[in-house]
């Protein structure tokens, strides 16, 4: 083929670990092939995962098995294992056959009539077996398998009884149960136990079902790794994180797709293999009763024995034990080169101390790289161990010894402080999807009295977070979907926005209808370089309104549901305002007035009817307003908390009138000692509060000086038989960045009290 091939992925939920991982291997392979990857994120044929049983309209996020088709996609690969995990044969067959009519790989799963690429279940399922025979003398094992349909659970299964087998130990019906895959299956580790009350260990088909199984275990007040050994299958992210850290297999998806997807022309060429395998590992941690993992086992894997003869060996070992062979990524394999390179010199070399400055400069380059968005935490650390374990082997000297644990110490100190980088990373994209949040809500209320909607401005925030390019399709019409079987999407589409290298644009409504296999690739879609798109449904409850595209690294991919959703809601509200927009058009006199009668009814609540200043609401509003000012930063301002001192006794003698009296006095005062253009308010029953941007700098101290001395002459020209007085708190502050108004107001009320307890010292004083 002269043209760029094109592959089709179609996977469940990307946001899955394991799924994930699959993708950026896919993505790595395609990018060897230069390679187009289009990806289709659905959800589960058959019985659904238990994290979206309670879930409605998942349904929804099937439609997109529906888009791959003959005109867009040359070879489609299906993570079938993961897709119908949880499906008969039927319903997988079905499935299969909706694909359309080019090459179809069946991954995670063999399926009669169509090429697989499997994980070779014995190798690292039967490791595990013997470890837990052998090392721990573990002669009572159970077993829960996955559905009996499902072709994976069986052949583990048939591992299980083939090791036990091997071992003269008789199998046992009551020593296997079946649950589902997922963590819900408490109640078929209850019945396992309440028939084998003399268990050794059990081990898990996958580790979803291990983490559930701690759950019953601890129920029955047994601890797993000291009453009970425990064995999973998958390495699952959450694997290592359990407590304690769950031994199991290592199935590396990334590895498999990647091998997979690089085969793809000989798939289209019908040169490939029937079925492919990847072998799978053992990862040995706490929950089987070892305290450490095997360092002599990792050493023998990385091939570190002959590391001084044969440094190739090491390199190739331990690119394949980081990257499960599947990582074409120039920066890295450069940086580890050098780094075994610099490692062996340090080991050879008669002078050990000058060879370190080399060694770190590489390890520390190697930690810049993508590290550990392509390779786990807990790999690279047993790597480090197992090279610092060589290096003491060969070490006879105490002083050369002292230098390796000194060396690598600063290794896995440096490599502990970079482990928060992830974590920054997923705090950065939230605060960054909050912002595409926050954008399109406010997206909304701005278009509130416009004609026609700006999808492009919903596009806006998307580079953001890491999207080279995004692609807003909507279906004419109100389509629903209700989850029927006969469901089929359009034929055609509307392009309505565009997000690229050249900014934001809509596209202009004669040019805006495609047919739905051109939504990866046409013409407002620009460049001739290979891309990795991955399609998103758009849909809330039984509406279906269209698709989101985006053009990304799969490393960003964990963005793309959360932006889809918030997408899908907003436009749902952009509908139900379009639709209000309509009925505006023919009443929109009547609405002019009321928004004229509306203006004064606010201006009204904002106003304290006795003096007329501000009220609470009326003041924080207009306040914020000020502080919130462009113009206003770096400039300095001042609240003035004040407080009427004798408002109950003049109530008490003289009667509410002269009360009020004098509350509109101290109004006057302050508005009088203040300018027009500050914000003036009565909060309370004698409590008044202003606020002045006062430009550069304010004496506090004249302020409150002026304040008197106004409050004098009101008191002479009033000529009542009492005193008409406040107390006052002014804070100054200068206006930098977002100020919160309660904080303000609350260091003004804090400097009136302490205002108000010098004025009732000096009057006992007097006294």
């Amino acid at each position: 083929m002269n043209r760029r091939i094109n592959i089709g992925l179609v996977i469940d939920d990307i946001d899955n670990y394991f799924t994930n991982q699959a993708a950026i291997g896919a993505e790595q392979a395609a990018k060897v092939l230069d390679a187009n990857l289009f990806i289709f994120p659905g959800h589960y044929v058959g019985k659904t995962d238990s994290r979206y049983a309670d879930k409605k309209f998942e349904y929804q996020y099937n439609t997109i098995f529906d888009l791959p088709t003959e005109r867009n996609v040359d070879i489609i690969y299906i993570l079938q294992g993961m897709i119908c995990s949880r499906a008969d044969t039927e319903t997988q067959t079905n499935f299969l056959k909706k694909m359309p009519n080019v090459p179809v790989v069946c991954l995670f799963s063999d399926f009669e009539g169509y090429p697989s690429v499997t994980f070779n279940n014995s190798s690292g399922l039967t490791e595990l077996l013997k470890h837990l025979i052998e090392k721990h003398d573990a002669r009572e094992i159970g077993f829960v398998s996955g559905p009996v349909t499902n072709p994976d659970a069986r052949e583990r299964l048939n591992i299980y009884r083939d090791v036990i087998k091997e071992y003269d130990i008789a199998f046992d019906a009551h020593k296997v149960v079946y649950g589902d895959f997922s963590t819900n299956c408490e109640a078929e580790v209850e019945e396992l136990l309440k028939y084998n009350e003399h268990l050794d260990a059990i081990v898990f088909a996958n580790d979803s079902m291990a983490a559930g199984g701690y759950d019953a275990l601890r129920k029955k007040g047994l601890v797993p790794g000291k009453d009970i050994l425990i064995g999973g299958f998958d390495d699952d992210a959450f694997a290592i994180s359990l407590e304690p850290p769950l031994t199991t297999v290592e199935a590396s998806s990334a590895s498999l797709a990647y091998k997979a997807v690089l085969n793809a022309k000989h798939y289209l060429e019908g040169t490939a293999l029937d079925d492919m395998t990847v072998d799978t590992h053992l990862v040995q941690r706490s929950s089987c009763g070892c305290d450490e993992f095997d360092i002599s086992a990792i050493c023998r894997r990385l091939k570190l024995d002959n590391v001084l003869e044969d440094s190739d060996a090491f390199f190739n070992g331990l690119e394949e034990y980081l990257f499960s062979d599947f990582v074409d990524n120039e920066p890295i394999s450069k940086c580890l080169r050098k780094l075994v390179d610099a490692y062996v010199e340090f080991l050879k070399a008669e002078d050990k101390m000058a060879k370190i400055p080399a060694m770190n400069d590489c390890f520390y380059d190697l930690l810049r790289t993508d590290l550990f968005l392509l390779s786990s935490r807990e790999k690279c650390f047993n790597s480090v161990q197992a090279m610092q374990s060589k290096a003491l082997d060969l070490f006879n000297n105490d002083h050369d010894r002292v230098i390796v644990n000194d060396v690598f110490s600063k290794y896995f100190r440096r490599m502990t402080f970079s482990s928060t980088l992830p974590a920054d990373v997923a705090r950065r994209r939230n605060e960054r999807m909050q912002g595409v949040i926050n954008r399109q809500v406010g997206e909304v209320f701005l278009i509130e009295n416009e004609r026609e909607i700006p999808y492009e401005q919903l596009l806006g925030s998307l580079k953001g977070i890491g999207f080279k390019k995004s692609l807003l399709y909507l279906f004419q019409g109100n389509i629903k979907n209700y989850g029927t079987a006969d469901w089929m999407p359009p034929a055609s589409i509307l392009l309505k926005a565009v997000l690229d290298d050249e900014g934001l644009r809509a596209l202009p409504e004669a040019k805006q209808l495609l047919r739905m296999e051109s939504i990866f690739q046409n013409e407002f879609i620009k460049g001739d370089g290979r891309r990795t798109m991955i399609v998103a449904p758009l849909f809330v409850g039984a509406d279906i309104y269209g698709l989101l595209v985006n053009e990304l690294d799969m490393t960003c991919s964990y963005s793309v549901s959360s932006a889809a959703f918030q997408l899908s809601v907003t436009l749902r509200s952009l509908f139900m305002i379009e639709e209000q927009n309509k009925v505006k058009q023919s009443l929109q006199m009547s609405l002019e007035r009321f928004i004229r009668d509306n203006t004064k009814l606010e201006e009204i609540a904002q106003k304290d009817e006795l003096t007329g200043l501000y009220n609470r609401r009326g003041f924080i509003t207009n306040a914020e307003r000020e502080l919130e000012e462009p113009s206003n930063q770096g400039k300095v301002a001042i609240i003035c908390y004040a407080d009427m001192d004798n408002l109950k006794t003049i109530n008490d003698k003289y009667g509410h009138d002269d009360g009020d009296f004098a509350l509109k006095t101290i109004a006057h005062v302050l508005q009088e000692s203040f300018r027009d253009m500050d914000i003036i308010g009565r909060i309370g029953g004698d409590e008044f509060i202003s606020l002045a941007v006062t430009g550069s700098d304010c004496d506090v101290d004249s302020m409150k000086e002026r304040i008197e001395k106004v409050t004098k002459r009101h008191n002479q020209i009033a000529g009542k038989p009492y005193p008409i007085e406040m107390s006052t708190g002014i804070y100054k502050f200068k206006i930098a960045g977002k100020v919160d108004i309660y904080d303000a107001m609350n260091n003004a009320d804090r400097l009136l009290y302490d205002e108000k307890i010098r004025k009732k010292k000096g009057r006992q004083f007097n006294q």
